[in-house]
């Protein structure tokens, strides 16, 4: 009891004596005092803002405050040493010159983070600071700006560094007792060798890539040769142009990454032949090509990406069998074609199989869909295959993502679908599905991405899908769907994206499509058969961005709570029947009036890593699997044609369009104060008043449409200092006064202004000082007057010529008594055989017509009429004979 005693004494004193030293603190008082000199090159507010940045607040001068405690400081739990230390992105423009000496007092520090800080380098005022820090075991220095070697830099010193991430610093070779470096992400120019690392004998990881194409790497130098073995090996963006020939020598990889080269030639089987523990194999984005051949023996590979190649023919009919653990298979945008074969269906371990964009062909292997229970992710888009998907054996039930879209599936959604039950991505878009979208479908918890657009569907939109929480994408577009939307048809909150264009529905528009969401951005309702009025019913400032509710039967006013929409970049109500005025509330609209860059959110999914032994440097490769932007294409009328936009350059377009409605009254003034619209479209309403002079403020406008309106006035001339002005059309209109010339302007073509018959100038050919058409010179007036001055005188250069021509006649007849004698029995001659025609033609069919008037009177009246009527019908005489015979 008493030793007992005696031994908890000594350990009181051992505690207090401690306490006495640190300065009743859980770290050394230097140490403290080192780490609050570091403070003020601090800075709270970084380039990537996080929460934890907040937490530096925690470095106080107290001397009450634990520094082990602080923000980014590990201390050893036994000697109340810093041993970690992270200033990744904190120091970022605090200084260009880092002085290390800051770190001597930090004897014990094992783990240096002092990336993402972009000074150029570092000095020692003190002259110990790097030989101070012998157990540092971790530096990570990658995304800064030093250059220079590693000598003059002093990182040579560190002899007992493990891992060490530079990522801008070519010479290594002193450092004998690395096992992991990093050279990842820079900007290297030049040639590399790998010679330069022979002498890092210990070496097991190793990473190299450059941002930019000017590296060479020497692809036929040895790098290392037996015994030395790499485990990890990552050559990505290196412009190799073939596989480096010490790899011929390695046999112990695990991991290979040579993504993003110039790779040719066949596939290197060799690879799986000489390392048997290789796990992963990465050979994305290359130009390999033929046929894929795999070892003749089954190899326990787990990852094969070899997407983006030139790969081609059918897959082996072994491939299940040769790598029956595969968990992740990508084989995407290559050539491949022929059948999925069968034996894909022993890969009971398969989680994500991606064979897209090829030229595969066929029906899905019933071996195929029932054994591969493990799936979570399929993709096959882009291809050619057909017939019915998942029928009832359909055993993947743990899908997660299924993408089918731009295939040749047809038949009915299949029920055999809703085995899937934690599906979270449905794609089946581009097909030839047919039938009704089953109610069934809103039955999936997670499920939070649909895409049925471009089918055969028909029926309604089923209510049930107001059950889907968790739904951020809901397109149904471009099939036969039909019906009124049903009055409880609910959103959820969650929504980004709803598209329903190119359908037939009809009815009202649900309240609820434009209630205030939290997500909702996108809205597509366009060319359906909706009435109604315009539903909007928010207390809120929506996030909406695109509002298209074009070719429907909409009447009404344009509501003046669309201006609440303050985010809203693409606005289509185009070819309906809305009238009234435009709202000039439009210019609270703030994307119109200064440009916000706006966040379109896209979700990706953490693939392969590789944890660095002890510490704490990863390798990570993203997969994006599914982006909510990727399939967002927006159909707009611009530049006098229909153009689709999608993905990122959507954040840039601008546009209005209230085109084929019956909106009246003068364009709003205000609308001049919209100036990032590139695009606005007025046509085809009765807009009357004049074109505001305050459109001249639209800077960033590319084509205007007022074409087949009521305006009136002068086009404003200030409208030349739109420089990038495409396409202006104001046919159809009012308008008078000369048309501007200048700028952009000089290049509009004649039918940008017909319709209007007061406007003149050059481009339409017509003088602003006559209605009559003139050539486009500048002499108009002069050619009207010599034209008028020609055609006097050809009428009396005409009458002159008659006058001759009679005169010289008459003189001929007087001087000659022949020529008189012949003239005058030419005449006789001419008036007897006009008389005699006269006589046999015209005066005999009036005798006739005569006749026969008084024959039916005769009859009419009961008095009869005889003639008589010479042999073979002819007249007897001129008259014939005639008499009256009384009726009785």
């Amino acid at each position: 009891m008493e030793r007992l005693f005696s031994t908890k004494l000594c350990m009181l004193i051992v505690v207090a004596l401690a306490l006495q030293m640190h300065g009743n603190k859980g770290c050394l008082e230097k140490e403290r005092i080192a780490l609050l000199a570091i403070k003020p090159f601090i800075i709270n507010k970084t380039f990537y803002y996080d929460e934890r940045n907040r937490t530096v607040e925690s470095w106080v001068d107290d001397r009450v405050s634990d520094c082990c405690n602080w923000y980014r400081v590990e201390c050893s739990t036994t000697t109340g040493r810093v041993m970690n230390l992270s200033l990744s992105g904190l120091l970022y423009n605090s200084t260009t010159i880092l002085n290390f000496s800051l770190f001597q007092p930090f004897e014990q520090l094992q783990i240096l983070d002092l990336s993402r800080n972009y000074f150029k380098g570092w000095v020692d005022s003190k002259g110990a600071g790097l030989a101070n820090l012998r157990n540092l075991k971790f530096l990570d220095l990658s995304g800064n700006g030093m250059n220079g070697s590693l000598q003059e830099l002093g990182i040579c010193n560190f002899k007992n560094l493990i891992e060490l991430d530079l990522r801008n610093i070519p010479s290594l070779n002193l450092l004998t007792s690395l096992k992991y470096l990093s050279l990842g992400d820079n900007i290297f120019e030049g040639l590399f060798s790998f010679g330069s690392l022979a002498n890092l004998s210990k070496l097991e990881i190793f990473q190299l890539s450059t941002k930019y194409s000017t590296l060479q790497v020497l692809e036929t130098e040895n790098f290392l040769r037996p015994p030395n073995q790499l485990k990890f090996l990552y050559l990505s963006n290196c412009n190799l142009h073939v596989i480096p020939s010490f790899l011929m020598y390695q046999h112990s990889l695990e991991f290979i990454d040579l993504s993003h080269n110039k790779l040719v030639g066949m596939f290197p089987t060799w690879l799986l032949h000489n390392n048997t523990r290789l796990q992963s194999m990465y050979l994305i984005n290359n130009s390999l090509s033929g046929i894929l051949q795999l070892p003749n023996s089954t190899h326990d590979l787990l990852e094969l990406r070899i997407s983006k190649n030139n790969l081609t023919g059918q897959l082996p009919m072994n491939i299940g069998v040769i790598l029956p653990r595969l968990v992740h298979l990508n084989l995407s945008k290559n050539s491949f074609e022929g059948y999925i074969p069968s034996s894909m269906g022993e890969m009971k371990s398969l989680i994500k199989l991606d064979l897209s964009s090829n030229n595969f062909s066929g029906e899905l292997p019933k071996a195929f869909v029932s054994g591969c229970s493990s799936l979570e992710l399929l993709k096959l888009s882009n291809n050619n295959f057909h017939g019915e998907i998942f029928p009832q054996f359909m055993n993947m039930t743990r899908l997660r993502f299924l993408n089918l879209d731009n295939n040749q599936f047809g038949g009915k959604i299949p029920d055999g679908l809703w085995k899937a039950r934690f599906l979270l991505v449905l794609d089946l878009s581009s097909n030839r599905f047919s039938g009704q979208i089953p109610d069934w479908i809103g039955n999936f918890s997670y499920l939070y991405t649909i895409v049925l657009s471009n089918n055969f569907l028909e029926g309604g939109v089923p209510v049930q899908l107001s059950n889907l929480r968790e739904l951020s994408i809901l397109d149904i577009s471009e099939n036969r769907l039909s019906g009124s939307m049903a009055s409880s048809f609910n959103l959820s909150s969650s929504v980004e994206k709803l598209c329903m264009q190119k359908n037939a529905l009809n009815g009202s528009i649900p309240n609820a499509f434009l209630r205030t969401t939290d997500q909702l951005s996108i809205l597509d309702l366009r060319d359906n058969e909706f009435s109604g009025s315009i539903p909007i019913q928010t207390d809120e400032v929506p996030k909406l961005s695109i509002l298209l509710l074009g070719g429907n039967h909409l009447g009404g006013l344009i509501p003046h709570k669309l201006c609440q929409f303050k985010y809203l970049r693409i606005l289509d109500l185009s070819h309906n029947r809305l009238t009234g005025t435009i709202p000039s509330c439009f210019t609270n609209i703030l994307t119109w009036v200064k440009q916000i860059d706006a966040k379109f959110r896209g979700i990706s999914y953490k693939g392969y890593s590789v944890a660095s032994y002890s510490f704490t440097l990863e390798f990570e490769q993203l997969d994006s699997y599914v982006d909510s932007t990727q399939k967002t294409v927006i159909g707009f009328v611009s530049k006098n044609r229909y153009e689709s936009y999608k993905g990122s350059i959507l954040r840039y377009m601008l546009m209005i369009d209230l085109s084929s409605n019956e909106l009246t009254g003068d364009i709003p003034t205000d609308i001049g104060n919209l100036q990032q619209i590139i695009a606005m479209n007025l046509s085809r309403n009765s807009f009357s008043g004049s074109i505001p002079e305050s459109f001249s403020n639209l800077t960033n406008i590319e084509s205007l449409d007022l074409s087949h309106n009521k305006l009136s006035g002068r086009i404003p001339p200030q409208l030349t200092d739109l420089n990038t002005l495409a396409i202006f059309n104001v046919s159809f209109n009012n308008l008078s006064g000369p048309v501007p010339d200048n700028g952009q302007f000089g290049t509009f073509v004649e039918s940008s202004y017909g319709g209007n018959p007061g406007l003149c100038g050059p481009q339409i050919k017509r003088s602003c000082g006559s209605s009559e058409p003139t050539t486009p010179s500048g002499a108009g007036e002069e050619e009207e007057e010599e034209s008028a001055i020609d055609m006097v005188l050809f009428y009396w250069s005409l009458f002159a010529s008659y006058v001759t021509t009679i005169m010289g006649f008459v003189l001929i007849l007087w001087l000659d008594s022949d020529w008189r004698k012949q003239w005058f029995c030419f005449i006789d001659a001419f008036i007897i055989s006009s008389y005699s025609w006269i006589l046999r033609n015209v005066f005999h069919s009036v005798v006739k017509v005569a006749v026969s008037l008084l024959f039916f009177w005769s009859r009419s009246t009961g008095i009869g009429v005889e003639l008589e009527v010479g042999d073979e019908g002819k007249d007897d005489g001129v008259f014939g004979s005639a008499g009256v015979v009384g009726s009785g």
